[in-house]
């Protein structure tokens, strides 16, 4: 799967989103804000609204995002999310229109300490209106009656100027529509602290709006049908989001799966009768896992890492600090009131203090998990490259680590599939394919024993298809078996599951809604979970995920961001 855009920009708005995130966390006081999917998240709830001026695009500056995030703060802070859904009106277009009111008055109630952030809001609006303008939206009827109800409230409920562009542009429809919400306009000003009394007024403004386009949908204000049309499909494009019931967007495509669904979810396999658990280096010739180590030796050379300093920040990052202690008799420190009598009796005698003890502990198990599919082949070299020179760093900061694998030992689903066949085709059979879990390095053995067993990785005719959802489970069942506090898995992967036979069996979204389900089990027993993505941003499957760009080997860039990923997350919140 080829990304749309390049790495360097799919990580760069990575960066971004994900600093405008820690405002909003700061702001809000709420630990669970992240970023998945291009969304801001509270927990497992998109944190969106339909105003359209805060709509995020795919690559958007810093100050731009930043104008969104702040707006989605204020709403944290300004606005009761109950009170706004049991007020939201059903038709889309006012509903539309009512939480886009909303947003502009927890907008209007920055406080003025935050001077900052009001910039950041109205350089927002005012991006989205000249790019409304700029689009020619504001040419038919419907468009400049939109924008113009738009900027009267905005201006109205912030207290701030219509922008000059605007001013003229906007004059004949305000002129018009002003008799009939120019009193609503006053009241939306005057209730703006007050949430119940500003939704009644925010209600008539959308209806009237929503009534405006139904008007113009039946042609009586249009002197043609292609220009009514035309309109509609302009004011269209602000409603081109999926929202469902409770006003927010509803889940990823490829997490809903018709047969999964039909099954009342439960992740069927047609048969497990050839499926294994292996140790591939038990497989390769010695002298080829020689041949396969020298090449990732010189790989390594190549990429000049500071070994020790990767050794440093794995540990800085992994590392945690006992409870507070007393260490007693010591020569400084507090006095120890209980050895106060020997002050007269041993005048001589130092040992009369105490001090805090804490010791750092690094009780972590670190799994790295790694899509065998075929499309993986070209980074194999890169990805035995990096897993290897990480385990070491890891085991040397003083934290457990695995190695595992996961593909499937046949191509268009092999056995399974042909048993499939010759029993009928029954409908919806699940997962067809014989899969095949590979173990590359026990988390009870050492990087100085098994790194041999990791450069199977390099054996490129046993990568075929990949079932990621059975993967991550098998994984996570061996981490929770493992004793350590903290459990870490890491799934390097270049995209969504693939299982041809699979897919054509159920439908296309079967494996992926599986992978989705099984990732929210295992945060949800403390697992944290990571993906890595070979070029591509998987934050669409993964709460936390990172982008790394092998086309040239292991970069900077690509460490730094693993560093920070191996420090504690915040626990699963629903």
């Amino acid at each position: 799967m080829m990304p749309e855009v390049s790495t360097a920009t799919l990580r760069e708005q990575r960066r971004i989103r994900e600093l405008s995130a820690s405002v909003i966390r700061a702001l809000s006081n709420n630990p669970y804000i992240h970023v998945r999917q291009n969304w801001f998240f509270d927990g497992n709830t998109p944190m969106v609204s339909y105003a359209p001026h805060i709509q995020l695009k795919e690559t958007e500056g810093l100050e731009g995002i930043r104008g969104a995030a702040d707006s989605l703060a204020l709403r944290i802070l300004n606005s009761d999310p109950e009170l706004h859904r049991r007020n939201l009106p059903t038709d889309p277009i006012a509903r539309l229109i009512f939480d886009w009111l909303e947003s502009v008055r927890s907008e209007s109630l920055t406080p003025k300490s935050f001077p900052g952030i009001k910039h950041n809001l109205i350089k927002r609006f005012y991006e989205w209106s000249a790019g409304f303008n700029n689009a020619d939206h504001t040419k038919t009827e419907l468009g400049i009656l939109l924008y113009t109800v738009a900027q009267m409230c905005w201006s109205r409920i912030m207290g701030a100027p219509v922008f000059p562009e605007t001013e003229d542009l906007i004059e004949a429809t305000r002129a018009s529509i002003s008799p009939v919400i120019g009193h609503l306009l006053y009241e939306l000003k005057k209730t703006v602290n007050d949430q119940r009394e500003f939704s009644k007024v925010a209600l008539e403004v959308a209806m009237f709006v929503a009534g405006s386009v139904e008007h113009a949908k039946t042609g009586k204000n249009k002197s043609s049908l292609h220009d009514n049309e035309e309109a509609i499909d302009e004011f269209a494009l602000l409603l081109d989001f999926d929202f469902n019931d409770e006003g927010i967007p509803t889940a990823a495509s490829q997490s809903i799966s018709p047969t999964l669904t039909a099954n009342n979810g439960s992740y069927r396999v047609f048969s497990k009768e050839f499926d294994k658990e292996i140790y591939p280096v038990e497989n390769i010739r010695p002298e080829l896992i020689k041949d396969y180590r020298n090449t990732i030796n010189d790989l390594q050379d190549k990429q000049h890492v500071q070994f020790n300093l990767l050794v440093q920040r794995v540990r800085q990052a992994l590392v945690s600090w006992t409870n507070p202690q007393w260490d007693w008799d010591q020569e400084e420190g507090l006095i120890d009131g209980r050895r106060l009598s020997q002050i007269v009796s041993s005048p001589t005698e130092r040992r009369l203090f105490r001090k805090v003890f804490t010791a750092p502990v690094n009780d972590c198990c670190v799994s790295f998990l790694i899509d065998c599919s075929g499309s993986m082949k070209g980074y194999a070299q890169t990805v035995t490259m990096m897993v290897d020179l990480l385990v070491r760093a890891i085991e040397l900061s003083g934290a457990k680590t695995e190695v595992l694998g996961y593909s499937t030992a046949s191509w268009n689903g092999g056995r399974p599939y042909r048993k499939w066949l010759a029993t009928g085709r029954k409908h919806g059979p699940g997962r067809l394919n014989e899969v095949e879990h590979r173990i590359f390095k026990n988390a009870d053995s050492s990087w100085n024993k098994s790194n041999s067993g990791i450069m199977a990785l390099m054996k490129l005719d046993t990568y075929r298809e990949g079932i990621d959802g059975e993967a991550v489970e098998w994984a996570c069942n061996r981490l929770l078996n493992i004793d350590s506090r903290r459990k870490i898995l890491f799934v390097i992967s270049d995209g969504s599951p693939m299982d041809s036979a699979t897919n054509i069996a159920n439908d296309e979204n079967y494996l992926t809604a599986h992978l989705m389900a099984m990732l929210e089990r295992y945060a949800k027993r403390g697992i944290e979970i990571t993906g890595i993505g070979i070029g591509l941003d998987l934050s669409q499957i993964y709460r936390h995920s990172l982008i790394a760009d092998f086309d040239n080997g292991l970069d900077n860039h690509f460490l730094n961001d693993f560093i920070k990923s191996l420090m504690s997350k915040p626990a699963y919140s629903n």
